[in-house]
């Protein structure tokens, strides 16, 4: 390469460095919150192109009262079975389609409320499409919204379907091939949401066998809220997590019956500031896998 080429790459390199640091320290500082307080949701009702969704199992809930402005998605919009596991990421087009339906578009920021086990799988599902830092989970949903005296309504708001383009992130999902070695992984902690009597193999409830996936540690779902279905302090939760092994810096997976559970802890990770992925097959998968290990204690 002749010397002025390489002085004006050299050149052009350094010029674009920092344009990028700076573009990505501008991204994170634009992030949005991961849990807000009704007081800041409040103050963005209204807000330009503010998606608020309200998700249920099914739509009484919404209809008998919701934030005002909020569009309503059902949890079998997101959730499905398949090949035999239950509650599923649904298949791309269908999650495409159903966002769009409710008028959610490229660079839309979005809160998301109800109660606390659909809104994070809702939560996992977004992030897995590639809203991560776009998406914000109301802290006690209506429940707390109401007991606050916020307004709520039954009208249902005018949307236009939107255009949305998703931007697939493997990394929040666990398959079972990534949790076979997590054990092994350094920086890696495998978290088991269920209740400690299928932890520990007392009960295998609906499941094939009875037990854990070896490695894993136990942070009940149950342990992760407080009253009017809001999220514990932080502090607590910090506590568990420490009692459970986790260090700072690590990479926390977590894991349930199918799936539900695991997303509230897959919530809790990610707002104490740990990188989590959340294993879809959870113990339903593994249990069914005879040549995988199973431990109880």
């Amino acid at each position: 390469m002749p010397r002025l080429t390489r002085v004006a790459a050299l050149v052009s390199a350094l010029l674009v460095a920092p344009t990028l640091a700076t573009r990505g320290a501008a991204q994170a500082r634009g992030a949005a919150p991961l849990v807000v307080s009704g007081e800041w949701l409040a103050g963005r009702l209204g807000a330009p192109r503010q998606v608020i969704i309200h998700t249920a199992p099914s739509r009484p809930e919404y209809d008998a009262g919701h934030v005002p402005g909020a569009r309503f998605l059902p949890f079998s919009a997101y959730a499905v079975t398949l090949e035999g596991l239950s509650s599923q990421l649904a298949p791309l087009a269908q999650l495409d389609s159903a966002l769009e339906s409710i008028g959610l578009s490229d660079g839309d920021p979005v809160v998301i409320y109800g109660q606390p086990i659909p809104v994070a799988r809702l939560l996992v599902t977004l992030e897995y499409l590639g809203l991560k830092g776009r998406v914000s989970v109301l802290d006690g949903g209506i429940d707390a919204w109401r007991e606050a005296g916020r307004p709520v309504t039954t009208e249902l708001p005018s949307v236009a379907r939107g255009s949305f383009t998703p931007a697939i992130d493997s990394s929040i999902v666990a398959d079972i091939a990534y949790v076979q070695g997590a054990a092994d992984r350094q920086g890696v902690r495998l978290l088991d949401a269920r209740a400690p009597e299928f932890y520990l193999g007392t009960s295998a409830g609906q499941m094939p066998r009875a037990g854990h996936i070896p490695g894993a540690r136990n942070v009940p779902f149950s342990s992760l809220t407080g009253e009017l279905t809001t999220l514990r302090e932080e502090g607590k939760v910090r506590r568990l997590f420490a009692a459970a092994g986790v260090a700072k810096g690590d990479t926390v997976v977590t894991y349930c019956h199918i799936g539900m559970q695991a997303s509230l802890l897959y919530l809790t990770a990610r707002r104490l500031g740990y990188d989590a992925r959340m294993y879809d097959g959870s113990f339903e998968e593994w249990s069914k896998r005879p040549e995988l290990p199973v431990e109880k204690k």
